[in-house]
């Protein structure tokens, strides 16, 4: 059975389709090579990675399509290394005899971009293409050259699931320049790209923007949005989607807006990611403007690369989800809102006791039987005294019925960080999750985060997603 036409016995396959995609298994249901293993050590999801040594490594999975319907796939998995080598990621797309057909997708990072001392991991993000007829499995293969003596590379919580659309922007990691963009400030940067050869970079400041036709899509829908920024700045930097209609009007609020403060990026050792869901494009909307607005002082730098835009299922379900408006909307126990300049995104962040604690949201999810659901949040672990800081949050998606009772489970994720001593700045770490298929009588998701008691480590959450993909 290829991708196309859905078996109603099947149904949509909208959860993760990678099979243990936190190796909580081992290596079950991926074909290595001698050099890739499981271990322990600095996990970022559950207790295991799949580390690849100094040596030639690669590890693939066949990941059955059945159910999809033919949709473009959103990717996402989480690397850190020490002293990467070059490093490939490529999904190819076969037929039931698992024979190739045509490639959907190859990321190219390049040496020593996912190097990190004080666990600065980077969760990456892309989507494929669209399969073509025929096709049956998508193989997801993730390759790295030979390293040096010391070289490692560990990949954690690996994900494909279907998505509304294949990437929308012309260019988005500026292979080719400034093509297809518009700026008098950003300049093509050849130094340290997220994925790919080229990034863009600015020491001014200014806007970088792109019109995106979306006059083909259904009206009224809503949009994945991501990107990957790093820097060494005094000044914010605002992203915003903003609508337009035939005559280039902005019209309506912004889809969407993210304002990164002055201390976040550079107190970060890696490039940190962002994604987020719009709100319902208005209508008369037949462009959706990709905007970037920054304003540095003397000798800044500002990097972005790796931009994503692609029709989703719905917004962000959750309210108040950067904690610009307190804990309102919250049921918290020892979490406090706490303004500073290097949160994840805005003004706020929510902070967790030493001694435990625990956040939660309840979200409608209307007429969401049997859709599964995107989760993203940033999340850090800091230091009160010497010494090192670790700490477990358990983040679960619970599904509760219109009287509030809980009828299943829909994600759970144990979400392991770390604070080293004598560093100075803690890391800002992306988690992201698929849910499982919302049961029959599902009428909310309590989205929910618990800290266990820690003797010196505190915890802080932001910028928390939650809405559907297709």
């Amino acid at each position: 059975m290829g991708c196309g036409g859905i078996n109603p016995i099947v149904g949509f396959r909208g959860f993760n389709l990678v099979q243990n995609p936190s190796f909580e298994a081992g290596l079950a249901s991926w074909i290595s090579n001698d050099n890739v293993s499981t271990s322990d050590i600095i996990p970022f999801e559950g207790t295991q990675v799949a580390f690849m040594d100094a040596n030639v490594a690669s590890m693939y999975q066949d990941v059955v399509l059945a159910g999809t319907d033919c949709s473009p796939l959103f990717l996402s998995f989480n690397v850190i290394s020490v002293n990467q080598p070059k490093l490939t990621v490529d999904v190819l797309w076969l037929d039931n005899n698992h024979n190739f057909i045509a490639t959907g997708l190859k990321m190219f990072i390049s040496r020593g971009i996912t190097d990190g001392v004080n666990n600065s991991r980077i969760t990456f993000f892309d989507i494929t293409d669209n399969p073509p007829p025929g096709t049956a499995f998508a193989r997801l293969i993730i390759s790295k050259a030979e390293g040096e003596e010391e070289s490692s590379v560990s990949i954690d919580q690996v994900i494909m699931a279907p998505v509304g659309s294949i990437n929308l922007l012309e260019n988005p990691s500026f292979e080719a320049g400034l093509t297809g963009w518009t700026t008098t400030t950003y300049i093509p940067d050849f130094e340290t790209p997220l994925q790919g050869a080229n990034n863009i970079a600015s020491i001014l400041g200014g806007s970088l923007y792109q019109d995106v036709p979306i006059d083909t899509q259904p009206p009224n829908s809503s949009y994945l949005f991501s990107f990957g920024a790093s820097g060494h700045m005094s000044g914010t930097l605002e992203v915003q989607v903003l609508w337009l209609d035939a005559g280039d009007n902005i019209i309506g609020s912004p889809g969407l807006e993210i304002i990164i403060p002055s201390e976040t990026l550079p107190r970060q050792e890696n490039y940190l990611t962002y994604l987020d869901l719009t709100e319902p494009a208005p209508d008369n909307a037949v462009k959706a403007r990709i905007l970037f607005e920054s304003s540095l002082g003397e000798g800044s730098v500002i990097r972005i690369d790796q931009v994503i835009f692609a029709r989703a299922g719905s917004p962000n379900l959750i309210i108040n989800p950067s904690f610009e408006d307190g804990l309102n909307n919250w049921a918290a126990v020892g979490v406090s809102a706490v303004a500073s300049n290097e949160t994840y995104e805005g003004d706020f962040r929510a902070s967790f006791e030493i001694n435990g604690a625990s956040l939660f949201q309840d979200v409608a999810i209307d007429n969401g039987e049997g859709h599964c659901f995107l989760f993203n949040c940033g999340l850090r672990v800091e230091r009160e005294g010497g010494g090192i800081a670790t700490t477990d949050i358990v983040v679960r998606v619970l599904w509760l019925d219109d009287r509030g009772r809980e009828i299943g489970l829909g994600l759970s994720l144990v979400a392991f960080s770390t604070a080293n001593p004598g560093v100075v700045f803690p890391q800002w770490l992306v988690y992201t999750g698929i849910t499982e298929s919302a049961p029959p009588g599902a009428a909310a998701a309590r989205v929910q985060f618990t800290k266990l008691l820690d003797v010196n480590a505190f915890v802080s959450v932001d910028k928390i997603v939650f809405g559907r993909l297709a």
